[in-house]
C-alpha cells in the first residue's frame, strides 16, 4: 500500500504529534511519503520546530496559506501513484483553495483527519472537497459534523498514544542534572504563563511541607517572559525530541499540564496522549481536554482540589498505583501501533 500523509511534522503541536505517531507506524510496513509544510510558511504560534531531523520519507513541499483556507503551492508529488492520501487538519492550515482546484485530478482515496474544534474552523470551500472518509477522535466531533456529512462517512478512531516507556529514575536524574532527594514536578511546552498560575500557587503552598522542585522546560520563543521569583522553580529552554521529554518524565514524580479553563470547543489533549506511556501521574484542570478520560489523569476543579489531590499523590501509594494502572490500560488499548492499524483497515474498506 502506498500512502501519502499531508501534515505538519516534527513540530510541537497536536496535528504533528498525531501524524508522527501513525505515520512512523505505517512506515514500518508500507510505502509512506510525508508531505509537510515549508518551515518558512508554518509560522503560527502553535508550530515550533522540534530539535529532530526529518526522516528520508519526509518532503517539505506545501505552503501553509497566509490567509486561512487560502491558496498555497503544493509539490507535484501529490499527483503520484498513491492508494491513499491522508490530510491532517486543521483545515485552515491547509491550502484549501488550491486543493479545490486539484482534487478532481487525485486518483487516490482521500481521507481527512479532523483536528478542527468547531464548525467555525471550516470554510465553505472545505466542504466542497470530496473526501472518501472523515476521521474523528470521538463521538463529539462526529456529532458536530453530522450536519455536513452522512454518518457512514465519519469514522471514529481515537487519538493514539506513545507506547509505554521505562527507565531508571535515579540514573536519569543524574544524567539530566536533577536532584535525587527532591519531589519533582515537571512541565514542558510553551503554554501561556497565565495558565501556570495554579501550579505556581501550588508549589509555594507545598514548599515548606515537602522538599520539592518545579522544573519547567520551555519551548516558547519568547526569551523575555517573566516567571515568579521562587527558590523551588527551575527554568530550562529547548524543544527536544520526544525521547528526551520521556527521560525527563521518567525522572520526575508528577507531570503538571497547564491548560486554559474556559475552553468551550471540542478538544483532546495531545500532550496527555504523548506522555501517558511514561506512567508518571498527570495533573490536569478539569476541562474539555480531558472530559472523556477518567482515572488516567488527575483532574482538579479549583486550587483547593488541586492541593488535596497532589498531596494524595505524594502520600497515598495506593492512590498513585491506581492512577498509574489506569494510564497503562489506556495506553495499551490506544497505542500508536493499534491506532495505525485501524486506519489501515479503514483504507482497505474504502
Amino acid at each position: 500500500m502506498k500512502i501519502l500523509l499531508v501534515s505538519r511534522w516534527n513540530a510541537t503541536c497536536g496535528i504533528s504529534m498525531h501524524a508522527e505517531l501513525i505515520g512512523r507506524e505505517w512506515a514500518k510496513k508500507y510505502e509512506l511519503k510525508v508531505l509537510a509544510p515549508y518551515l518558512e510558511t508554518a509560522i503560527d504560534w502553535y508550530h515550533v520546530v522540534i530539535e529532530n531531523p526529518d526522516e528520508d520519507y519526509v518532503i517539505r513541499g506545501y505552503e501553509q496559506p497566509k490567509e486561512r483556507w487560502g491558496e498555497g503551492k503544493i509539490d507535484e508529488i501529490i499527483f503520484g501513484d498513491f492508494d491513499v492520501i491522508v490530510f491532517e487538519g486543521g483545515s485552515h492550515l491547509l491550502p484549501i483553495k488550491t486543493l479545490l482546484k486539484i482534487f478532481p485530478q487525485l486518483k487516490a482515496k482521500k481521507v481527512y483527519v479532523c483536528h478542527d474544534a468547531a464548525l467555525r474552523w471550516f470554510s465553505d470551500d472545505f466542504f466542497k472537497l470530496n473526501f472518501d472518509a472523515i476521521v474523528v477522535f470521538d463521538y463529539r466531533y462526529q456529532e458536530m459534523l453530522l450536519d455536513k456529512y452522512p454518518k457512514e462517512k465519519i469514522y471514529i478512531i481515537p487519538y493514539p498514544c506513545y507506547p509505554i516507556v521505562k527507565g531508571d529514575k535515579y540514573k536519569l536524574r543524574e544524567e539530566l542534572n536533577i536532584e535525587k532527594d527532591k519531589i519533582v514536578f515537571f512541565t514542558f511546552g510553551r503554554q501561556p504563563l497565565n495558565e501556570y498560575e495554579d501550579y505556581f500557587w501550588l508549589v509555594e503552598k507545598l514548599k515548606d511541607r515537602y522538599n520539592i522542585k518545579y522544573l519547567i522546560l520551555r519551548s516558547s520563543k519568547d526569551k523575555d517572559e517573566r516567571f515568579p521569583e521562587s527558590k523551588v522553580l527551575e527554568i530550562r529552554r529547548g524543544a527536544p525530541p520526544n525521547e528526551t521529554i520521556f527521560k525527563y518524565l521518567l525522572a520526575v514524580d508528577i507531570h503538571l499540564i497547564p491548560k486554559r479553563k474556559d475552553q468551550q470547543d471540542i478538544v483532546v489533549s495531545s500532550t496527555v496522549c504523548q506522555t501517558l506511556g511514561t506512567l508518571t501521574p498527570i495533573v490536569f484542570p478539569d476541562t474539555r481536554y480531558v472530559e472523556l478520560l477518567d482515572k488516567e489523569v488527575v483532574k482538579y476543579k479549583d486550587k483547593k482540589d488541586l492541593e488535596e489531590k497532589v498531596i494524595k499523590l505524594i502520600e497515598d501509594e495506593n492512590y498513585r498505583k491506581e492512577i498509574i494502572s489506569a494510564q497503562e490500560k489506556y495506553v495499551k488499548e490506544n497505542s500508536a501501533e493499534i491506532i495505525a492499524e485501524k486506519f489501515i483497515q479503514l483504507f482497505k474498506k474504502l
